[in-house]
């Protein structure tokens, strides 16, 4: 892909406004308050998920269509905020290391918000399934946080522990026959909770059978390794980036990074947000323009990214 601009920091500030783009497609939506239109397949699992659940929502935890709905649109509400801490970087030029987390946790964000809603072949209990299993795990992983950071006396683990074994009593009478020894394994009736590597798979798989996609499985492993290479210790990125330059007495390095390179990583978070925005879009059949905005931004930043 060609840059548009011949100035590496203006073509910065052009990505960046393209990661800006996709948070303010997600308010945008956000303002449909994410209700279901009248005969999407959102508004048809809303039904059978509210009959399938016995509990009802309060305050500290939902249940049924609602809780499907909070957990799918706080992943992407995360994923939308990200690409805003991306645009910081890009606009800043902090460029070498710190934009690599950040996808990374795009791509999981974006791929877990659709695992909730599925690839269209299961039932409303799956979808409900998999809700519950984020819910449960997230609330575990706050339970474990409180204890270790504090005593397990201590008012934030006792509410805590509270209502994770809320959650759990909640997903159990929701699919009897579950134990706690199910929920220890991550698994809901026939519904298993994906790894963070896996549900990314699993995305791109997605996409590459029913969107015309162009990452098939094996090539989105190898994009989920070189984003956890700059996500957790690894010499391999600082290694990419080093130049030797000879100082005369000593041979020293500059770090240097292609501005294509910084172009590619960037369109990987935000092609990954803009079709999980699309499949929730279609999913509650929400008004097409906010996203339809967000096309025309990325064709006019990154021309032919977007399949036709």
């Amino acid at each position: 892909m060609e840059a548009t601009s011949d100035d590496p920091q203006a073509r910065l500030a052009e990505l960046a406004e393209l990661a800006d783009a996709g948070r303010t497609a997600f308010l945008a939506l956000a303002e449909s308050a994410w209700q279901p239109a009248e005969n999407s397949a959102a508004a048809r699992a809303k039904i059978d998920v509210t009959a399938k659940d016995p509990a009802t929502s309060s305050a500290d935890i939902l249940a049924g269509f609602d809780l499907v709905s909070e957990v799918v649109v706080s992943y992407l509400e995360v994923a939308a905020n990200h690409l805003g801490g991306l645009a910081a970087l890009y606009r800043s030029g902090e460029v070498m290391f710190s934009p690599l987390p950040l996808v990374r946790s795009v791509l999981e964000y974006c791929a877990h918000a659709m695992w909730v809603v599925g690839d269209g072949s299961g039932t409303a209990d799956d979808m409900l399934a998999r809700a519950y299993l984020e819910e449960f795990v997230s609330s575990e992983f706050a339970k474990m946080a409180a204890g270790r950071m504090g005593s397990k006396q201590d008012d934030p683990h006792q509410h805590a522990h509270k209502r994770w074994k809320a959650i759990r009593e909640r997903a159990i009478a929701a699919f009897p026959g579950t134990t706690p020894q199910d929920l220890g394994n991550r698994t809901i009736g026939s519904q298993t909770l994906l790894s963070p590597e896996s549900a990314v798979s699993w995305m791109f798989g997605l996409l590459n059978a029913n969107a015309n996609g162009s990452v098939n499985e094996k090539q989105s492993e190898g994009i989920y390794s070189f984003l956890s290479s700059g996500t957790h210790p690894s010499l391999y990125q600082a290694r990419q980036m080093r130049m030797y330059v000879d100082r005369g007495e000593y041979v020293g390095t500059v770090l240097k990074v292609d501005l294509d390179y910084l172009e590619r990583l960037l369109g990987v978070g935000v092609i990954a947000f803009y079709n999980a925005l699309s499949y929730v879009v279609s999913f509650y059949g929400l008004p097409a323009q906010a996203h339809d905005e967000l096309t025309r931004q990325i064709d006019d930043t990154m021309p032919n990214y977007l399949k036709p």
